[in-house]
């Protein structure tokens, strides 16, 4: 499987469009993430430009990280559904075949819950841009906001089509818990920051 960062635009969606399994949405919601995080880069440095500042620094080290982390997390993600997908194959009669689709299921869970979190913390940071941003560019960090907050909405997808074939009920209970404050604060969050793009606009 090559890394989601070394394959081609036209090569990645030729994959997304076949019969095969993968990449998948998991993979979509990590590029989304990804994209976002680069949009918030790309305005920071518009705006450094001509008004270098500390705080514009820092959130561009920080954008190029989510960056770095979603795309890790897009390949994490294609593996884990994989694995999966080895485990159900196990013979039948084999002992080991639940223990097996038990933990490929606890890791198909986490890594889109991650995506999720990482979505949310890049919504945090595109909030802290939009009123330092350029103006020229402030409608990107609004761009960024709606794919940050599609990246979380649609790890949280992922999160919960695989909690469907857990039976670890207390742990299925937290992460349910927890998936519905991030999409709670996942709509604040957007909300917030497209308030603030707007107004800057139409300034």
């Amino acid at each position: 499987m090559p890394e989601l960062r070394s394959r081609t635009i036209g090569g990645f969606l030729e994959d997304l469009a076949s019969a095969n399994a993968t990449p998948g949405g998991g993979s979509v919601a990590a590029l989304c993430g990804a994209l976002a995080s680069n949009l918030g880069c790309m305005v920071c440095r518009l705006t450094m430009n001509r008004v270098p500042t500390d705080d514009l620094a820092d959130l561009l080290a920080h954008f190029i990280s989510l960056e770095r982390g979603f795309l890790e997390l897009g390949d994490a993600d294609e593996l884990a559904f994989s694995a999966v997908m080895d485990a159900y194959r196990t013979e039948r009669g084999d002992e080991t075949r639940p223990a097996k689709i038990a933990a490929a299921l606890i890791k198909a869970t986490n890594v889109p819950q991650r995506v999720a979190e990482s979505g949310i913390d890049l919504l945090e940071h595109l909030c802290v841009l939009a009123p330092l941003g350029s103006k020229q560019s402030v409608s990107d960090v609004g761009v960024a906001a709606h794919l940050a907050a599609a990246a979380v909405r649609s790890a949280l997808l992922n999160v919960r089509i695989n909690l469907a074939y857990r039976h670890d009920g207390e742990e299925i209970e937290r992460i349910r818990v927890t998936a519905e404050a991030l999409e709670k604060k996942c709509s604040n969050l957007e909300a917030r920051a497209i308030s603030t793009v707007t107004d800057r606009i139409s300034q």
